[in-house]
């Protein structure tokens, strides 16, 4: 994740809404083949000079904007998480094979233990080097333990976020595409209703993010505090953890590489 890709995210979240919304609407895209019906609603409403907005889509309309802005993305999150669970599956076998074999090599992009025969036949050294390769495996294990802990919670985190935004955007959404093909016979309050549940979600987002993401929850902190610098130590998201190339550990002319 990169400056330039986070604005390019961030302009395409304002120009996707801005082509599919904002510029048919205002060219009033939304009402041609309806035109008809929009004026008997507002005659019925009180007139031209009622406060009121009448507010219909047409069949093409109602389908481009809400598979856009809904369907479209809906099916890719589901293709995203059917990714990230194939993933995570294996990712567990891999490391319930590492258990079971003891030191016995990983194959594929895995660290494979190399060791080259040592002139020493003392048992103490033969000792220190079976304890060295368990050493090296536990700690592929680990690492590998603390990345899927961490992928996991990551992952959670985001089923949470979307699971919440499917639930409260697609009544709205389905309701929108519905409308249109059963003559807009939906009652004004039920589409209410499902709008401003789909306002309520974009209110618990920021709430959401913070009580599940501690990442978030600490630049909440920083915008909110003005870059206090009590906030802006290293966290989970820094670019702090470097890893570093280890040396081949070597038991008395005994040496291990790590490939």
């Amino acid at each position: 994740m990169t400056p330039a890709r986070v604005g390019v995210m961030l302009s395409g979240c304002w120009f996707i809404p801005t082509l599919i919304s904002f510029l048919p609407i205002m060219q009033s895209w939304n009402a041609i083949g309806i035109e008809d019906i929009i004026e008997e609603r507002r005659t019925l409403m009180g007139g031209s000079n009622d406060t009121s907005c009448v507010f219909l889509v047409n069949r093409p309309y109602a389908l481009i904007c809400s598979a856009v802005a809904f369907y479209v993305p809906l099916a890719l999150m589901v293709l995203a998480y059917q990714r990230i669970y194939v993933t995570a599956m294996i990712h567990v076998r891999q490391i319930e094979t590492l258990q079971r074999a003891g030191s016995a090599p990983v194959t594929g992009s895995d660290p494979v233990v190399t060791v080259r025969s040592s002139t020493s036949s003392d048992p103490l050294d033969h000792y220190r080097l079976k304890t060295a390769i368990r050493s090296l495996h536990s700690e592929q294990v680990h690492g590998r333990h603390s990345r899927m802990r961490i992928e996991t919670k990551a992952a959670k985190t985001l089923a949470v976020i979307m699971g919440c935004f499917c639930l409260c955007w697609a009544p709205f959404f389905i309701t929108n595409v519905v409308d249109p093909f059963i003559h807009y016979s939906v009652p004004w309050q039920l589409w209410t209703a499902w709008l401003w549940l789909g306002y309520i979600n974009s209110g618990l987002n920021p709430f959401l993010y913070a009580f599940l993401n501690r990442a978030f929850r600490r630049a909440f902190l920083v915008i909110l505090c003005c870059g206090d610098e009590r906030y802006t130590r290293q966290g989970s998201f820094s670019r702090g953890h470097i890893h570093r190339p280890c040396s081949a550990p070597s038991v008395n002319g005994t040496s291990m590489a790590l490939r």
